[in-house]
């Protein structure tokens, strides 16, 4: 506050009309606070635009995972591209591995290195992935700021319509892209480019073509538009020197010295879970371990009174294991899955079909963080298949594999 009130401003006021001197209103008591406190405290950092890209294609990648996309043939290509595009932006870290920065976060660069762990990503997984992959981002963006500023408004629609939260959510996000699209059509029509592209604008500026959108529209718009986000930039705006007389006053609310946590309970597990994976119980759970009494009373202390109460849980899920709930949020292991179930994924025990319905079975409890037999003819996708048909002798394959996976979650 010290060192922006010293400069000196010339013409600040308008020609002629210097800084003459300068008030702080410690509103907030940052004097006294930092009297006290003098390295102050780590406060949240501004993304970058390469963070809010890497960080928005991330959270459509957990969504694609769901099998209504999997068997979709476009989305399944779209997750194949956008899971390539990421895991080479983690490979790109890597080369610049002498950056002390990527040094000191290597753990996390050579698990997201692997290309196997991003074949299944958790909640848990995105949130540490966000947490120490996308500070290590250089720049590197594929166009010119505007355009990748307008992939990121159109990939934040396409993630809402992927997660089934509606257009309603983004519409901030709409109205801007509209808006882009009519300053296009009115402003700069003479462009060739611009009018090349006329038929597509008018699309996208239409109130008519939003409700009803894929995200298979949505790509095609984007990737066809994003380039023309450079004529956004005109010759400016008339400027103005505006000089107001303010008028200050004793505010009546004198704020409160205390902090107000506004996650929710579910933010706040999953912060929990990104930073305390290496807890033995967390651990146990992700390897497919067993879990002991002691397990579930730890799980009841970090779930029922360190982040909160045994009602906020109830209301934030209905998964009533504790272990099964935190296993859909950290996800299983891959190196765990493939010892565990190794005679099952490979080898001549089961056949193609057989082994890619053991691995649907996984997927099920990586998403839900549990599985009985009940749901092999109770729950989707499972029962839209005849197992009988699928395994016959060799269904005593599929129960073990079913029974494997609850056992270990269930306290002995």
């Amino acid at each position: 506050m010290i060192g922006r009130g010293t400069r000196l401003c010339e013409n600040v006021y308008g020609p002629g009309k210097n800084k003459s001197g300068f008030q702080i209103f410690d509103y907030c008591g940052n004097f006294e606070y930092f009297g006290e406190h003098p390295d102050g405290k780590d406060g949240k950092e501004m993304l970058t635009l390469s963070q809010r890209l890497f960080q928005i294609r991330l959270d459509m990648l957990f969504e694609l995972q769901k099998l209504e996309y999997q068997e979709d043939a476009w989305c399944h290509a779209y997750y194949d591209q956008i899971k390539s595009e990421l895991h080479g932006m983690v490979v790109k870290i890597k080369s610049h591995s002498n950056r002390i920065q990527v040094r000191e976060a290597m753990q996390y660069v050579d698990k997201y290195y692997n290309l196997d762990i991003w074949v299944s990503l958790s909640p848990v997984m995105v949130k540490e992935a966000k947490v120490h992959i996308s500070p290590l981002l250089d720049s590197g963006l594929n166009g010119d700021h505007l355009s990748v500023a307008f992939d990121v408004r159109m990939y934040h629609i396409e993630k809402a319509l992927l997660a089934g939260t509606g257009i309603k959510s983004v519409s901030d996000h709409v109205k801007n892209i509209r808006l882009i699209a009519q300053y296009l059509l009115t402003e700069k029509a003479s462009v060739p480019q611009v009018l090349k592209k006329a038929s597509e604008l008018k699309v996208v500026m239409s109130e008519d073509f939003w409700p009803s959108a894929s995200v298979q529209d949505l790509e095609k718009y984007r990737s066809s538009l994003r380039d023309l986000m450079q004529f956004l930039v005109g010759s400016g705006k008339k400027k103005f020197d505006i000089d107001i007389a303010d008028e200050v006053d004793e505010a009546e609310y004198q704020p409160e010295d205390t902090m107000i946590d506004i996650r929710t309970y579910r933010e706040k597990v999953i912060d929990y879970l990104a930073e305390h994976l290496d807890s033995a119980v967390i651990k146990k759970i992700h390897n497919l371990e067993p879990n002991t009494t002691a397990d579930l009373a730890e799980l009841e202390r970090i779930l029922w009174h360190e982040l909160g109460t045994k009602a906020e849980y109830e209301e934030a899920t209905d998964i009533g294991n504790l272990a099964a709930f935190v296993r859909s949020l950290i996800g299983l292991s891959q190196e765990a899955v493939n010892v565990k179930f190794s005679e099952y994924l490979s080898g001549n025990l089961l056949n193609s079909q057989q082994q890619e319905f053991v691995r649907s079975i996984i997927n099920y409890v990586r998403e839900n963080g549990d599985v009985e037999l009940a749901d092999m003819v109770n729950s989707e996708p499972f029962n839209n298949y005849e197992l009988n048909e699928i395994f016959g002798i060799n269904l005593s394959a599929m129960i073990a594999v079913v029974r494997t996976l609850h056992d270990v979650v269930q306290a002995a």
